[in-house]
């Protein structure tokens, strides 16, 4: 479990069972995933190698997955030959097989070759489609490369570099005050709004599904909340704006849970306690979805069985909203700095 969850636990004094075993989990599937690609190309390696990488998003990337959970991948296209991606898609698409994991959804946003250029020049307007804002956005907030992790950093590097441009020369003087950095804020909050129309548009379209709500209000929020506590304290960790990149880079690399639970030392006593409620009913949501209670949400057994379930996790939702009310507008460390920049 990253050591910002495990300090959290300790000041709050709450336990976390299902996020320990969810992150031992992840990190075996990695270390998996890793080996059985490395195997693959052992006789060869493909041409250009280091100009691509297999990226491994979700709930892995998360450290929150368990045997049930779905695998969400894309192959990161930085240069190299169009027959490196092609081995590559197909390499990882057989071995994922293989271990029986879930094919990722049909959106297009997992499971093929994303051109990296496309992450960091096609920021905004027309050509910056749902697709690639997802990409890049999770691509910050919730990725590890399964391949050497060359291109992954380079294409980190390349995005926060465009999102902190107006922040340094010739935009802004050398040495200048550290802010807030609006074009990442703004992205991230665009990025949480579309979650959220597009859950609507999939359950006017496809009908009721508890767990893509569940998920919604519960572990989307905190992908959403976790970055949202890194942008909004830039100015509180670093000394001037020639830090920001590198502290985004640094900060965005644990889980987004790890990003806001990181902040609990600073917290009012208020809102280390609300800290303590987030935590335990998050670990009580992933104890639901790593267990055979998932199925449940998805549609099968009794009637009574999912009404008890639902209401279970609308609970954790509530407290969750009430917990992060509580963080981001009523403590002296966030309340500021979320009314001036977060909404308007």
């Amino acid at each position: 479990m990253h050591e910002y969850l495990v300090n959290a636990a300790k000041l709050t004094g709450v336990g976390l069972p299902a996020l320990e075993e969810a992150s031992k989990t992840s990190r075996q599937l990695l270390s998996k995933y890793k080996k059985v690609l490395k195997d693959e190309f052992s006789k060869a390696l493909p041409e250009g190698l280091e100009k691509t990488d297999i990226v491994i998003l979700g709930s892995i990337a998360r450290e929150e997955s368990s045997s049930n959970s779905d695998c969400d991948y894309y192959v990161l296209q930085h240069g190299a030959p169009p027959n490196t991606t092609r081995k590559l898609i197909m390499a990882v698409g057989k071995k994922l097989t293989s271990f029986g994991v879930r094919k990722p959804g049909a959106q297009g946003v997992f499971g093929d070759i994303v051109v990296a250029a496309n992450l960091y020049e096609s920021i905004g307007l027309e050509l910056d489609s749902n697709a690639n804002m997802t990409q890049r956005i999770l691509l910050l907030s919730e990725s590890k490369p399964i391949t050497e992790g060359t291109a992954h950093a380079e294409v980190i590097d390349n995005i926060l570099s465009r999102y902190c441009a107006d922040y340094l020369p010739p935009n802004c003087e050398k040495d200048s005050p550290p802010r807030v950095p609006r074009y990442l804020l703004n992205d991230l909050i665009r990025y949480w709004r579309t979650m959220a129309v597009d859950f609507g548009t999939k359950r006017w379209r496809d009908g009721d599904s508890y767990l893509r709500l569940a998920k919604l209000r519960i572990t989307r929020k905190i992908l959403f909340a976790g970055p949202l506590a890194t942008v909004l304290l830039a100015p509180n960790k670093i000394e001037t704006n020639n830090e920001l990149q590198s502290y985004l880079k640094e900060s965005l690399a644990a889980p987004p849970l790890a990003q806001l639970a990181r902040h609990t030392d600073l917290l009012d006593d208020d809102s280390r306690k609300a800290m303590g409620i987030l935590l335990q009913n998050y670990d009580e949501f992933i104890g639901i979805l790593s267990g055979k209670q998932r199925s449940v949400l998805e549609g099968k057994g009794s009637a009574k069985s999912r009404e008890g379930l639902k209401k279970q996790c609308r609970a954790i939702g509530d407290k969750i909203q009430s917990s992060l009310e509580q963080i981001f507008y009523k403590d002296p460390l966030f309340k500021e700095s979320f009314q001036k920049y977060a909404v308007f």
